[in-house]
């Protein structure tokens, strides 16, 4: 006849070995979260280069430092100013993000903030086209891939190339820098000749205007 009298002390002791084993599972990391926990944030998935040069409609984040009533998201507007706390608005459009962040601390610095630490990210930015027309074989509106430089040439060369009636000596580039409209005279043929004539590279909303040659 069996001894139920053990079977107690077996149960107990199967218990006890269990809550030693969850606990050296729990303290190892390997125990199962618990699902009431809070758990932290998931990071932003925006990075973008200090370098990247802001445009109009990108939406930027404002932080600064100790300052939590100046922290501040907003948009871009057309010219590229954007609106802040304080300082009102600013002009910020062409400027690469170190360059925002360097500007935007010397407006608080003048009167508002004592040493202020300013942290800019860009928390979207829209797509970078630019336009060409005249003398190329498809004019219209094209897009600058996400993360590449375009040269001039290159921009050229994605609009079909140019016509035989082109000056491709003499294009120009209509760009909005700082709110103000900038026009350069570019001599794409000189580049496409020469690998010593320094490249000229295209940015969001350059309107390029490649002209009809008088010969």
């Amino acid at each position: 006849m069996q001894n139920n009298l053990r079977l107690p002390g077996n149960f107990f002791q199967a218990v006890l070995f269990v809550a030693m084993v969850t606990a050296l599972l729990a303290g190892m990391g390997w125990a199962q979260a618990d699902p009431t926990a809070p758990t932290s944030p998931a990071p932003s998935s925006v990075t973008v280069s200090a370098t990247y040069r802001l445009s109009p409609y990108d939406v930027i984040d404002v932080s600064v430092y100790g300052e939590d009533d100046l922290h501040t998201q907003a948009r871009l507007g057309a010219d590229g100013t954007v609106l802040l706390p304080l300082i009102g608005a600013i002009s910020i459009g062409g400027e690469t993000v170190a360059e925002a962040n360097e500007s935007i601390r010397k407006h608080y610095a003048d009167g508002f903030v004592k040493d202020p630490h300013i942290l800019v990210t860009v928390l979207s930015y829209r797509k970078s086209t630019f336009s060409i027309l005249g003398q190329v074989s498809r004019a219209g509106i094209y897009e600058i891939p996400e993360g590449t430089r375009m040269s001039i040439v290159d921009a050229v060369l994605l609009a079909g190339g140019f016509t035989r009636l082109a000056a491709e000596n003499s294009v120009t580039v209509k760009r909005t820098v700082k709110g103000k409209p900038v026009v350069f005279k570019v001599k794409v043929g000189e580049m496409t000749d020469s690998p010593d004539v320094p490249p000229f590279y295209i940015e969001a909303g350059d309107v390029i205007n490649v002209r009809e040659s008088w010969f």
